[in-house]
């Protein structure tokens, strides 16, 4: 549930959607709320009419719903053309106020000998490196650690304790939630001689334009070249991109999804959560993989797969249907072994 202590009149509501508005256009609500514990001074939404009997139930003062459909007679109804999209505008409306760091370099913060990071905000004790840029309107909130010589484009938003390391380039727009760290040693080792020698990451990491790199995450700089996010992609918390790795523009990867050494993901592609992908595979463009699924083969443009190991989903969805039945299968054979045991010993007995 979200809150305005002020509230908003569904007026100011469908003003700001450009929404249509039938009923009492200054009925206020203070916040958003689901179709079953939305109150009086709540607004809900739905996105389609098929959720028209759940709407007449609510007790929602406001709802945002499609240009088609049954409006409740005691609401206030303001009709969208796409309501998912206008309940994304509403839910900025009622956000919680958000810590604000002001322009300029603030006295606890370490700026590096050649850095250039005018018209950003730097909060305290973050550190910037040497030779480092920090564009235009980005802002790096308390604790964020810039290497030597990475440029940050600008209008970025780095939450508290983001580490870049040295030598990363991000580009314009891009969102870093806290403690995630881009840039750190990508994990390779050779065997020799009974022990581990370390292999040398000497390359960097590249995220390009609006990007969204979710808490804890972990980007690995290259061997060599560049480990790649382009344009578009949003990561999820807790996500591993190993070094190596070029992931296309517009991905979405959900939290806890691996992706090992090398491997390369087309345009749209979609991990669910728990999505482990291993080293030098290609993902094709709009693939869709499911949740807690382990691919170990390349998987052409518009696959959907999932389990693990992963495969189609008709075969997966008949595989899993199987399973259901184990059991019930399992007293069959034992029923049918105790039968032929049974034929076996008349058989026995009557000398055939």
């Amino acid at each position: 549930m979200t809150l305005n202590r002020t509230g908003l009149t569904a007026q100011e509501i469908a003003t700001h959607v450009r929404g249509q508005i039938e009923g009492d256009p200054s009925r206020v609500v203070f916040g958003v709320e689901t179709l079953e514990k939305a109150q009086p001074d709540m607004l809900t939404w739905i996105g389609s009419p098929k959720y028209t009997s759940q709407l007449m139930e609510s007790k929602a003062g406001i709802v945002l719903m499609p240009a088609e459909g049954e409006a409740p007679a005691d609401k206030t109804t303001i009709r969208v053309s796409d309501p998912d999209l206008a309940l994304c505008q509403v839910l900025e409306c009622f956000a919680p106020p958000r810590d604000v760091i002001e322009p300029g370099i603030h006295p606890a913060a370490v700026i590096g000998k050649g850095a250039v990071v005018e018209g950003a905000a730097i909060g305290p004790n973050v550190v910037v490196g040497h030779d480092a840029v920090i564009g235009p309107r980005t802002t790096l909130y308390p604790g964020v650690f810039v290497g030597t010589g990475s440029v940050i484009g600008s209008d970025c938003v780095l939450w508290p304790n983001v580490v870049i390391r040295e030598q990363v380039e991000i580009g314009d727009r891009v969102i870093i939630h806290p403690n995630a760290t881009i840039g750190a040693d990508g994990f390779s080792y050779l065997q020799r001689g009974g022990r581990h020698v370390r292999v040398p990451q000497v390359g960097t990491v590249l995220i390009e334009d609006d990007v969204e790199i979710g808490a804890n995450t972990t980007i690995d700089r290259a061997r060599s070249g560049a480990t790649t996010v382009r344009r578009g992609t949003k990561i999820d918390n807790l996500v591993m991109v190993a070094h190596n790795c070029d992931v296309g523009g517009g991905c979405l990867l959900a939290a806890a999804t691996g992706i090992a050494g090398s491997s390369r993901l087309g345009e749209y592609v979609v991990c669910g959560g728990r999505v482990g992908i291993i080293d030098h595979l290609e993902i094709g463009d709009g693939v869709q993989i499911g949740a807690g699924s382990l691919v170990l083969n390349h998987l052409p443009a518009g696959s959907r797969v999932r389990g693990s190991p992963a495969q189609p989903l008709i075969p997966f969805g008949r595989q899993h249907a199987a399973l259901r039945r184990l059991p019930e299968l399992l007293k069959t054979v034992r029923d049918l072994e105790e039968r032929v045991g049974e034929l076996q010993a008349a058989l026995r007995g009557r000398g055939e």
